[in-house]
């Protein structure tokens, strides 16, 4: 019998950090793509093409 539990528990812990792993990862993406700010970019760009053209 303990060797069946032993087995699950590993099972567990291996499904646990498999899932610290994903979760990780996610948060590293999702900070690295809040960097960008996509509105501000495109802002500033047009920007500084209003400011070739009047010059």
């Amino acid at each position: 019998m303990k060797r069946k539990a032993q087995g699950a528990l590993e099972y567990l812990f291996m499904i646990a950090a498999a899932l610290i792993i994903v979760l990780v990862v996610v948060r590293y993406l999702k900070g690295s793509t809040s960097k960008a700010k996509p509105n501000q970019t495109i802002s500033s760009i047009g920007n500084a093409l209003s400011n070739i053209t009047s010059s």
